[in-house]
């Protein structure tokens, strides 16, 4: 049985606690962002300090400029300081950028290896290579800039209007009158802003994805004559994200010029009144210049907060997709996991089947249903059955790409759940019904078997699944790229070449699935012959209508459609040899050990 966790709920507000607990490495730079910050405030009230006091002196009491060298000195330092701050600042923003980049691609492509194909193969891939490249590039803002500066924006201003007060209360009055407006507007914009800014990601994956599908079904669209239906597709979604997206950079701006407005409706009352009383005699002029030359600083952290949150927005648009597919709950079995068996290898001995059964997301019927099977070690089983009564998910669970729903998976007597999937999968080869080539050159795809083998072996292997004259009239042998999925291949060379790759894997058990669906009688027969001598000494398991490839054929267990007649076992075929014993799973409510009904036994050539 499955369990699975809850996935946290989305936290809202002007920064998301989840981003920031899932990229904890970069709170270190962010500290330090924020300390710069810190310092360059503490700056820009030296440089109004010095400056109004070199003012003072040298115009109401007409000191030389020889007296004022401590002072023009300490301004210079002001300016440096906070020059420094601005460039080490920018460099604390880049080397977050890096790390966040790095730290959520590597936690996305973690997370999907252990949800598995199964997962993947629900995705829109466009949309999710979309939120891995883009997205997780758009959070660099986020992190660098934005994260900081919300921060410094609650702790600068207060640090300021508390010394603007302790100069002159009356000028600290008017500001804290407006500043008090500046986290009004920003929440109204900020609000309307991320729902923008989430259709807009919302119509861009949607692009991303249909854009993708168009490119890989343009063979089919063009022999159905459809290349336009397809054109008009990607010309509404890219009309609708120009849309979104003005309308995004339209509430950029009002924002943007709401904050400037009540800046400079700030500043401007804080100089007039500061005029006013320095005309009556109520303020000293350094008490007024330092004060007018502070009070713009007073606005300029929350105003660039304001301005990082819209340029961060895609982030956090993007940040909730790349969120949810992290928070995916990763089924794990329902002992859990045994510390012991994780890091031991797995014991050679029978894989047994106990009631187990697979039911996937979405569909009615079960895959499997109840299913009992041994597979014994050195045995050649053959799993036989129409489409869709679960050959392929039966393979998928011993390469745990598929959890069963309930009964029990074990080899050697000990959970298969319990054992490291990478640990487990080093005892498989495995050839599925339809390989993937990577983007790459022949070599490359053949060494995904054992990175170690020479090109003398991989020419060798080439030989035997009677790809060798293919490969030498290439004109680069081994070194030829495949290209996308390996299209310029055909799809029988493909799969010889994934049969080749799994005879350079040294495993005891060997997994076949559909492994001569696209091969001609001819090839199928030199290849049966070829391979004899590496399946002899092996486990197999082979999923297919016709098991012919592997000469030697000991069992063949035939799977009913599940949720039909006899849905929960598995009727077993038995060779008529006394060589081959026969076992049996029985039909529904039969009995394990029962013998096969007469018209269920079929010779195999």
């Amino acid at each position: 049985m499955t369990t699975t966790t809850a996935a946290p709920r989305r936290s809202g507000g002007l920064i998301d606690r989840r981003l920031v607990t899932r990229v904890a490495a970069t709170r270190r730079y962010v500290a330090l962002a924020v300390a710069v910050g810190l310092v360059a405030t503490a700056s820009v009230v030296a440089q109004a300090v010095l400056l109004a006091t070199i003012v003072e002196r040298s115009v109401l009491h007409h000191v030389s400029v020889a007296t004022l060298v401590p002072e023009l000195v300490g301004l210079a330092v002001a300016f440096l300081v906070r020059a420094a701050c601005g460039w080490l600042g920018e460099a604390a923003a880049q080397r977050t950028s890096a790390t966040v980049t790095s730290v959520l691609r590597r936690q996305m492509l973690h997370h999907a290896l252990d949800l598995g194909p199964g997962w993947l193969a629900g995705e829109r891939a466009g949309e999710l290579s979309l939120a891995a490249t883009r997205g997780t590039a758009a959070l660099d803002t986020y992190f660098g800039r934005y994260l900081p500066q919300a921060i410094l924006a609650a702790l600068a201003p207060a640090g300021l209007l508390v010394w603007v007060a302790w100069e002159d209360w009356v000028s600290a009055l008017i500001l804290v009158g407006l500043v008090a407006l500046v986290p009004v507007a920003m929440v109204f914009f900020g609000r309307e802003s991320a729902r923008r800014t989430r259709e807009q990601w919302r119509r861009l994956s949607s692009l991303s994805a249909r854009f993708l599908d168009l490119v890989r079904g343009l063979p089919t669209l063009r022999a159905f004559g459809r290349e336009s239906h397809g054109r008009r597709q990607v010309e509404e979604a890219t009309e609708g994200l120009r849309q979104t997206t003005m309308g995004t950079l339209r509430v950029a701006f009002l924002s943007a010029l709401a904050l400037e407005f009540l800046a400079g409706i700030g500043t401007g009352l804080v100089a007039m009144v500061l005029g006013l009383r320095l005309l009556e005699g109520g303020v000293s002029l350094f008490t007024a210049l330092a004060v007018l030359l502070v009070s713009p600083e007073v606005f300029l952290p929350l105003r660039r907060a304001g301005s990082e949150f819209h340029a961060s927005a895609e982030g956090q648009a993007a940040a909730e997709r790349i969120l949810g597919m992290l928070d995916e709950p990763v089924p794990v079995g329902g002992g859990g996991w045994s510390a012991a068996a994780a890091g031991a290898e797995a014991a050679a001995g029978p894989v047994v089947f106990e009631g187990v059964s697979v039911q996937y997301p979405g569909r009615a019927v079960p895959a499997l249903d109840g299913f009992h099977f041994t597979l014994e070690t050195g045995e050649h089983v053959a799993l036989v059955g129409p489409s869709g009564a679960g050959k392929s998910t039966v393979l998928g669970l011993l390469l745990r790409f598929v959890v069963p729903s309930a009964g029990r998976l074990t080899v050697a007597g000990n959970e298969l759940l319990a054992v490291d999937p990478a640990t487990w999968r080093r005892r498989l080869t495995w050839v599925p019904q339809r390989p993937h080539l990577l983007t790459g050159t022949v070599a490359d795809n053949l060494r995904l078997g054992d990175p170690s083998a020479s090109d003398a072996q991989l020419l060798e292997v080439l030989e035997a699944v009677g790809l060798g004259a293919v490969i030498d009239a290439l004109p680069r042998g081994l070194a030829t790229p495949l290209g996308e999925r390996g299209l310029n291949f055909s799809a029988g060379e493909r799969q010889r070449l994934a049969i080749a790759r799994a005879v350079l894997r040294d495993a005891p058990l060997v997994l076949l699935d559909e492994p001569v669906s696209h091969l001609d009688r001819t090839t199928e027969a030199a290849l049966r012959e070829a391979l004899a001598p590496w399946l002899e000494s092996r486990t197999v398991l082979v999923a297919a209508h016709r098991p012919e490839l592997v000469g030697r054929i000991d069992r063949i267990v035939e799977l009913p459609v599940a949720g039909g007649s006899g849905s929960t076992g598995t009727g077993t075929v038995g060779l008529p040899s006394p060589a081959a014993p026969v076992d049996a799973a029985g039909g529904a409510g039969g009995d394990p050990g029962a013998e096969p009904s007469l018209d269920a036994v079929r010779s195999v050539s």
